[in-house]
This record gives structure tokens, C-alpha cells and sequence, in this order.
């Protein structure tokens, strides 16, 4: 069902209901067509003690697996704040070195951010599959850090820390791309879908007098499962669907730019807004 995905939300609930109520009433038709209502109802005291205990089993696999899911959907956007708030302190960290590596190290960060706004993401959200990572991005930022020799304890603390700030950057940006691309494992959809099948099949095991009745029941209690199972197939894919993971963390890391260049550049006759601020001496 990783097509729904790419549909818009309005489409995606009328396929589930219409699919999964459509498919739930045939099949009752046709069990009501092969075995006589007298013959079902003989078997309603089994039925129902074999129905509850079979619909609590299913119930609590479906809540494991939408928690599942729910989980690996947090975790994803985690990672995206932890990349934005590692691309901010780098930033913050190069206002500390000289004029040169201080502008290169700046361009690179902000062609970071816009690179993922304005390519990465939308590659994500069209395919479930991902791209892979490469080398234009934290490498790139590596390499600023890698070649600079620091001339003293200060410099060399502030490359330290950048380095501590790009292994976080890396960490992040990794996993980014590692759950844009995997899947809940083939045998729990197995299970999801083999239980589905298995749960609303007992359920014609009951029989009323009236067809349309218990056929409402049938289509209101698969439309029920189906939007479950969209719920978790949505919350599996943290970068495809209608419920994705935004990327305004790095539109707040590039505001949060434009702030610090403000504070420090804001001055007039090359001063900085701080040292303006800064009381007189007596």
C-alpha cells in the first residue's frame, strides 16, 4: 500500500473506506450465499468467544506496531533538530576564526541548509526509497576545519568544537537519509494483513436476519482496521506521505543565521552592535 503514500489525504480515506468495506461486504455476500443463515447462528456461542479472543490479539498487535511506528516517526524528527541545531552552533562557532575561513565556513553552512530545503527534501518526500548520501554537504564542511591550522589554544578549542558539532551534523544527516529509506520489515505487513483478513473473516460467522445491518457492521468495523493500517504506514514513512517530518528546523537555523549576522555585523564604521552597547569607561 506504499502507493498512498504520494495520494492527497481526501483520497487516501476514500480509497481505505471504499476498499476496505467494499472487499468486507463481498465476502460476507458470499459466505451468506454458500452457508444458510440457520447454520450460522448455530455456531454464535463458539463464534463469539473464538471473535473476542482473536480481536484482542489483533488489537494489541495493531497498538504495538502504531506505537512502532509512532516511535520511528519521533525519532526521525529528532535527528532533523539535532542536524538544524549542530548546522547553528557550527555557524556560531566560525564568527570565532579568522576573516577567510570565517566567510567560507559560513557560504558552505548556508548552502547546507538551502541545499536540504530546496533539493534534498523534495527528493525525499517523491520517493520512498531515498537518496543516498554524498559527498557535497558534511564533507564539505569537514574539509574547511581539516586544512585549518590553529595558531592558538583559543583556535584550537573552537576547532575542537567544531568538530564535535560536524560529528553530530554527520550522525544526524545519516540516519536522515537511513529512515527516508527503510521500511517496517516485509513479515510485520505480512502479519498486519494476514490478521486483517483473518479478524473481519471471523466476524461472518455471526449472522442477523437483516443482510444490510449486519453488513454495515461489517463495513464500519474493516473501514476501522484500514484506517489504522493507513495510520501506520504513514507514521513508517517519516519523510513520504501527508504526515511527514517538516523541514523548518533548518528554515529556523537559517533565521537564527541572519540573527547572529545582524548582532555581529550590525554596526555602523565596522563595530559590532555589542561592543556599541558596551557602557562607557570612566
Amino acid at each position: 500500500m506504499e502507493f498512498l503514500l504520494f495520494w492527497s489525504t481526501p483520497t487516501q480515506l476514500a480509497f481505505v473506506l471504499t476498499a476496505f468495506s467494499g472487499v468486507s461486504i463481498l465476502g460476507l455476500y458470499l459466505v451468506r450465499l454458500l452457508v444458510p443463515v440457520e447454520r450460522l447462528k448455530q455456531n454464535h456461542e463458539v463464534a463469539g468467544f473464538t471473535f473476542g479472543v482473536l480481536g484482542a490479539f489483533y488489537g494489541l498487535l495493531l497498538a504495538f506496531v502504531i506505537v512502532a511506528a509512532w516511535e520511528r516517526y519521533d525519532r526521525a524528527d529528532e535527528k532533523v533538530q539535532g542536524e538544524a541545531t549542530a548546522l547553528t552552533s557550527l555557524y556560531r562557532l566560525a564568527k570565532g576564526f579568522p576573516d577567510s575561513l570565517r566567510e567560507n565556513m559560513q557560504n558552505g553552512i548556508r548552502a547546507y541548509a538551502l541545499k536540504t530545503i530546496n533539493v534534498e527534501w523534495p527528493e525525499m518526500t517523491r520517493s520512498s526509497r531515498g537518496r543516498r548520501d554524498d559527498a557535497i554537504g558534511a564533507l564539505g564542511l569537514w574539509a574547511f576545519i581539516a586544512n585549518y591550522k590553529p595558531t592558538d589554544a583559543r583556535q584550537q578549542l573552537l576547532v575542537d568544537k567544531s568538530y564535535d558539532q560536524l560529528q553530530e551534523l554527520s550522525a544526524d544527516r545519516t540516519l536522515r537519509y537511513l529512515y527516508g529509506a527503510e521500511n517496517f520489515p516485509s513479515v510485520v505487513w505480512l502479519v498486519i494483513y494476514a490478521g486483517l483478513f483473518i479478524t473481519v473473516g471471523f466476524s461472518y460467522f455471526f449472522a442477523l436476519e437483516t443482510f444490510k445491518s449486519q453488513a454495515l457492521m461489517c463495513a464500519v468495523f474493516a473501514s476501522l482496521l484500514g484506517l489504522t493500517i493507513l495510520a501506520i504506514l504513514e507514521l513508517a514513512h517519516p519523510y513520504q506521505g501527508t504526515v511527514v517530518v517538516p523541514d523548518s528546523p533548518f528554515q529556523f537555523a537559517l533565521t537564527r543565521m541572519d540573527e547572529m549576522d545582524k548582532v555581529a555585523f550590525g554596526g555602523g564604521g565596522g563595530r559590532t552592535q555589542i561592543a556599541e552597547s558596551r557602557p562607557a569607561r570612566r
